[in-house]
């Protein structure tokens, strides 16, 4: 039995069966945490080489780990065993020698995304031949780019016959270490497998004793336990080293301490480690503490040459001090070993035997991680400052930007004060770099504030526009939006007076363009306006075109129709002509916004599409799939609302959507599904473009998420809180010059508020709607005005007065494309008349409402309508017909969907369902979930429910 099995049955047994499961293509990350000593690595091992798979390992070294060096390690051993690149033919297997140089040079240009690619596909390559198990030992040591890898590794791991295996010492790990962030991360995606090592109880402890020097009598078992605390290492160390200092003699019950106090029990792993090494020869002891200084694995040739020995003392491999580990290479048995050694070292001495082995890997071209540690040790910072720039350098080649910007911090913590100071700005620009590839916005921000108040002292003003620029990138990333902006401008004020005039131009374009989907159109435009005559004055014709792009399409969204359309036209027709198709996508994009706020819909819709064709021929996907989600948008409003979902869905599920696109897509679907009555579905995703809206201060989907919020919350019978974002749509649309997103939400606000008795809710959203009806004046939100104010009229007791108003939104209505805001106005209206008693024309309304909602899937504005006729005497499906009513009310169930629920409602299984209805299992799978969806259901029980309280389930 071996060391691994003893008191480690329920860890073996958990670890076995994630064996198991990667044997049969299922694979997974464990990790596996414990304390130094209490046998990780042995479980693993143990687990490994009974488990049939082929096992690659790569080992983490204390402070001298290269970019993926256990990742790189593994792979190198398959190379080395196999002589095969673990790639099937494709355009990837070239990234791998970013990090194996012997598989030839490496593609011009890559990035980080394409590098973890082409591990995944080497792993799956690996694993595809043989199932495989990846083991990387003392993680807690590993550079950052190693866990990183790790994690984005595990969301595709589970369709692989490959198990990743990390092992780390959980006593050291720092606050902000990436394993912390690894196992975070692991934990919300719902993979996170552990299985934490604790130390032995008094029993297994005593038995892993035994395993080690025989039958022992049970006072030295106690006196051991206590000492070791149950650390398996530990025990076994401190029994060989009793056994081999000659203390222990045989006893009536086993072997026992000799008696005396000359013969205590060392106090911790380096004693009994060091008691286990007396006796080394003078040779062996230079070797071994001279390996110490060297690292957990070593050249055991480099040793010789700074211990100045001519050949290996063999003694320490007979003593299992250290092992051969392959390449010519050595390890001490256990990190705990080597520490031992190391701890004896004088302090003097520690520092010229680091020295002497920086010197030598430098001249060997050791990585210079390695290099960079050595001379730190030895104390020598300005080697160490110039092996940390190029460690840093190394590791920013290779995409590991948290590595790169670790590396170049400790350079600077080794920088002279007042020395150089132009060097180290250009270093500091570097760390603020590297820390925005890496997502470290608290790194980067201030950094790249220091670098701009350095250049500024410099006088370097095209170095101080940049830092600026770079600054005011990371501000926006942090939704710091203000201090962004105004960062911005400073970076045009530098670049003005640097004679950059484009430079300048853009800077102010790319504020705009901020403002512009803020809803400050104003002061857009006067950004726009200095940065068109920089644009002419550099030339730029890319430049002017854009910005009369987003110029026109500010002056659409304040009101200015018909002239915003034209300049956005013409700045289309100059990109066009200069065959500028970046330039172009996005002006046509901004042509169909602009269309759209001057409620012409049907050319809105046209215009998108042909953004979106125009796009995808020119191989612009994220902005096509921008033009996708602002289309959705039309399309919610006109009413499609299918072809809405359809491409809401597109949208989310594409790769190449952008923040912006997904938080469109999202908001709109989860609005159609609120609209629908689907309650549960849609709030989800309406509070997650709403978290995303304000984070990147987007009005317009703040606007709609909200209102989407609020009809969730009507739908589900919490008043209170759909009054609270009603009065949040209001506040968020004071903050701004929207004259076009709030009136669809404001208008309905306004009945909301009424047919709940808030005068004051109603008459704020009435003065808002007036507001925008005099800057605006269009016959969209001239409407929403007139519906508010026969809301208002309705609370005032004016029914008749109610009638004409709502009589003029509808007419108003007549050329606008909004099926939604009409039904409501109709439904409004019948109430009015119901009140004056003309029973019959508040049945026609009643009846063209419920049409257009059926047509829309509206549920609950249908149950609305519906109970409004009941209430007048009236019935739906008379006027409509059973089975167009029927429709609606069934949630839109199909014939096919109406028999599967009532099957279900029976307890029939899919397979049942299927011999009845003559299906497949899976086309009734399909049927159930389409039925959930459209009942807006989680299970199969609710679905049953549901339907019988709809009336579809028959007799």
């Amino acid at each position: 039995m071996g060391e691994a099995l003893i008191g480690r049955e329920l860890e073996q047994e958990q670890l076995n069966t994630w064996v198991d499961e990667a044997s049969a293509g299922q694979g997974s990350v464990v990790l596996l945490a414990g304390e130094a000593g209490v046998g990780k690595t042995t479980l693993a091992h143990h687990t490994l080489a009974n488990s049939g798979l082929r096992v690659l390992e790569g080992l983490a070294v204390q402070g001298g780990t290269s970019p993926f060096g256990p990742i790189v390690e593994a792979l190198r051993s398959y190379l080395r065993t196999t002589g095969e690149v673990p790639v099937t033919a494709g355009p990837l297997a070239a990234h791998l020698a970013l990090l194996l140089p012997e598989l030839g040079p490496p593609p011009p240009a890559g990035d980080r995304a394409t590098l973890f690619e082409a591990i995944r596909q080497a792993l799956a390559a690996i694993s595809k031949g043989r199932p495989t198990a990846i083991f990387l030992d003392d993680l807690q040591w590993a550079d950052d780019a190693t866990p990183e890898l790790v994690g984005a590794l595990a969301r595709s791991v589970d369709t692989e016959p490959l198990l990743l295996l990390a092992a780390f010492r959980s006593d050291e790990l720092p606050r902000g270490h990436a394993i912390r962030r690894l196992r975070s991360e692991l934990r919300r995606a719902g993979r996170l497998r552990q299985i934490t090592i604790e130390p032995l109880g008094a029993e297994p402890s005593a038995a892993l004793l035994e395993r080690t020097l025989g039958t022992v009598a049970p006072p030295l078992r106690r006196a051991v336990f206590d000492r070791t605390d149950g650390v398996p290492f530990f025990v076994r160390e401190l029994g060989s080293a009793l056994a081999a200092s000659g203390r222990l003699v045989p006893g009536a019950s086993g072997l026992e301490l000799l008696k005396g106090e000359d013969v205590p029990l060392p106090d911790s792993v380096r004693d009994a480690v060091l008691l286990r090494a007396a006796g080394l020869s003078n040779a062996a002891r230079e070797a071994v503490t001279t390996a110490a200084v060297a690292g957990q694995t070593f050249d055991p040739d480099l040793v010789m040459a700074v211990a100045v020995l001519s050949e290996w003392p063999d003694e320490l491999l007979r003593r299992g001090m250290v092992s051969e580990v392959g390449d010519g290479r050595m390890a001490f048995r256990h990190a705990l070993v080597r520490d031992a050694f190391y701890g004896e070292i004088p302090w003097t001495r520690r520092v010229a035997l680091h020295q002497a082995v920086a010197e030598r890997l430098e001249a060997e071209r050791a990585a210079p991680v390695l290099v960079a540690e050595h001379w730190v040790l030895a104390r020598r910072p300005e080697p160490a400052r110039a092996a940390m720039l190029r460690a840093a350098e190394a590791s920013g080649a290779v995409h590991a930007y948290r590595d790169a910007e670790r590396a170049v911090r400790r350079a600077l913590e080794l920088w002279p004060d007042a020395y150089e100071e132009a060097a180290r700005l250009d270093v500091l620009e570097r760390l603020a770099g590297y820390a925005e590839l890496a997502g470290d916005l608290a790194e980067a921000v201030p950094t790249w504030r220091e670098v701009a108040d350095g250049r500024r002292r410099d006088g370097d003003l095209p170095r101080l526009g940049i830092a600026h620029r770079r600054l005011a990138a990371a501000l926006e990333l942090q939704g710091r939006w203000q201090e962004a902006l105004a960062s911005r401008e400073q970076a045009a004020v530098a670049f003005t007076a640097a004679g950059r005039p484009a430079d300048a131009a853009a800077e102010r374009l790319a504020s705009a363009a901020h403002l512009r989907s803020a809803g400050s159109f104003r002061a857009a435009i006067g950004l726009l306006e200095i940065a068109g005559e920089q644009a002419q004055a550099a030339g730029r014709v890319d430049l002017q075109a854009r910005i009369m792009g987003h110029e026109g399409n500010a002056r659409a969204r304040m009101g200015e129709g018909a002239a915003g359309v034209d300049l956005v036209r013409s700045g289309l027709a100059l990109a066009l002509e200069h065959g500028l198709t970046g330039p172009a996508a996005e002006i046509y994009q901004r042509l169909a916004d602009a269309l759209e706020h001057t409620g012409d819909y049907a050319a809105a819709k046209e215009t998108y599409d042909e953004a979106f064709g125009f796009c995808s021929a020119n191989a612009l996907q994220p902005t096509a799939q921008l033009c996708l989600a602002c289309l959705t948008a039309v399309l919610r409003q006109s009413g499609d609302w299918e072809r809405a979902v359809t491409l809401c869905r597109q949208v989310i599920a594409s790769g190449d959507a952008g923040p912006h696109a997904s938080a469109v897509a999202t908001g709109m679907l989860g609005s159609i599904l609120g609209l629908r009555g689907q309650s549960r579905r849609a709030r989800p995703l309406l509070l997650e473009s709403l978290t995303t809206a304000r984070g990147i201060e987007l009005v317009a989907l703040e606007l709609l998420s909200m209102w989407g919020l609020a009809v969730v919350d009507e739908t589900e019978g919490d008043a209170e809180s759909a009054a609270r974002q009603c009065w949040l749509i209001l506040e968020r649309w004071k903050q701004t010059e929207d004259r076009h997103y709030a009136v669809s939400p404001l208008r309905w606000a306004t009945t909301f508020f009424t047919e709940t008795g808030d005068s004051a809710g109603a008459r704020a959203c009435a003065a808002a709607l007036a507001e925008i009806v005099t800057d605006s004046g269009q016959d969209e939100s001239m409407s929403a005005l007139s519906h508010a104010l026969g809301e208002t009229a309705l609370l005032d007791g004016s029914p008749e007065q109610a009638v004409g108003h709502f009589a003029r939104a509808l007419v108003l209505l007549e050329g606008v494309d909004v099926p939604f805001d009409r039904a409501e106005s109709q439904r409004r209206a019948a109430a009015a008349l119901a009140l004056l008693g003309r029973r019959e024309e508040a049945v026609e309304q009643l009846i063209a409402a419920h049409r257009t909602a059926r047509r829309l899937g509206a549920r609950p504005t249908v149950e609305r309508v519906t109970k409004s006729l009941s209430a007048l005497g009236e019935r739906a499906e008379r006027r409509l017909g059973p089975t167009a009513h029927a429709q609606v009310v069934n949630g839109s169930l199909t014939r096919r969907e109406t028999e599967v629920i009532r099957l279900v409602a029976r307890g029939h299984t899919s397979r049942e369902i299927a011999r009845e209805l003559f299906l497949s299992p899976r086309t009734v799978e399909s049927h159930v979930a389409s039925i959930l969806l459209k009942l807006d259901c989680r299970s199969r029980a609710d679905a049953a429910r549901r339907a019988s309280e709809l009336g579809l389930l028959g007799a």
